[in-house]
């Protein structure tokens, strides 16, 4: 059976990714940081779909640690055939003056530099199964616009799209690395204050807040695409892009 592992599976954007890949068959495996509980939810739901599931707590932004998961995720299910870096933070709006340097570092450690780990360990799988490999960084439409006081945010996710778009090149033939970068997503079941700064709907071409749903249909056109498609980005925005 097919093989997805995920970074931030335990909730929201996550969480859905995780389910909807097991509800295609496939086994899952995810990272969750501290939704102990969440995660023993997403757990639960993956196995009664009749799919194996393994869940490890982990700090992405911990190398050491996320590398461990990787090595928990191979050896419990196997080498993956799709891998999802999605873990990521929102921080707070912050003026360049409020703007701390360690603020950006912390931001950087969870939002860009797993993917690079994630990378390494995983082209070195693929490398010893001999295994064509899939990697789909989760970016954001912030990395493509500058949002005020959202420094860390954008910082950390423009860096997240080069660092793909190097990655795409650096591990082809054997890899495929592509984004997603979802706009305004709502997420009604699991409502944070960060869903407080979404787009009014009013603003978005398609009149509507986007859904996980949206999100991971671009994310499995990159899981099943061909081979030869390498080092793109889809935006799922509603067309937001299109009257900024």
């Amino acid at each position: 059976m097919p093989i997805v592992w995920i970074t931030g599976g335990a909730r929201r954007i996550g969480r859905g990714l995780a389910v909807r890949f097991a509800e295609r068959g496939y086994d899952v495996a995810f990272t969750f940081h501290t939704s102990v509980a969440s995660a023993e939810e997403t757990k639960r739901d993956i196995e009664s779909l009749g799919r194996r599931c393994v869940s490890v707590q982990c700090d992405v932004g911990d190398e050491a640690a996320l590398n461990d998961a990787l090595v928990n995720f191979e050896h419990k299910l196997g080498i993956a055939d799709v891998v999802v870096s999605n873990a990521g933070v929102f921080p707070k709006q912050e003026t360049v003056v409020e703007m701390a340097l360690e603020g950006l570092k912390e931001t950087l450690s969870v939002n860009t530099f797993p993917l690079l780990t994630i990378a390494k360990a995983y082209h070195v799988a693929c490398g010893r199964a001999a295994q064509q490999g899939r990697l789909i960084s989760i970016g954001s439409l912030g990395s493509m616009e500058i949002w005020k006081d959202r420094i860390a945010y954008n910082v950390s996710k423009s860096a997240l799209q080069t660092l793909a778009h190097t990655l795409a090149r650096s591990l082809a033939p054997s890899i495929t690395v592509n984004t997603v970068a979802p706009g305004a997503i709502a997420q009604p079941e699991d409502v944070t204050s960060n869903d407080a700064s979404l787009i009014d709907p009013s603003r978005i071409p398609m009149r509507r807040h986007g859904s996980v749903d949206d999100v991971f249909d671009a994310v499995w056109f990159f899981a099943t695409a061909s081979t030869y498609i390498t080092g793109q980005t889809i935006v799922v925005d509603g067309g937001y892009r299109l009257v900024r």
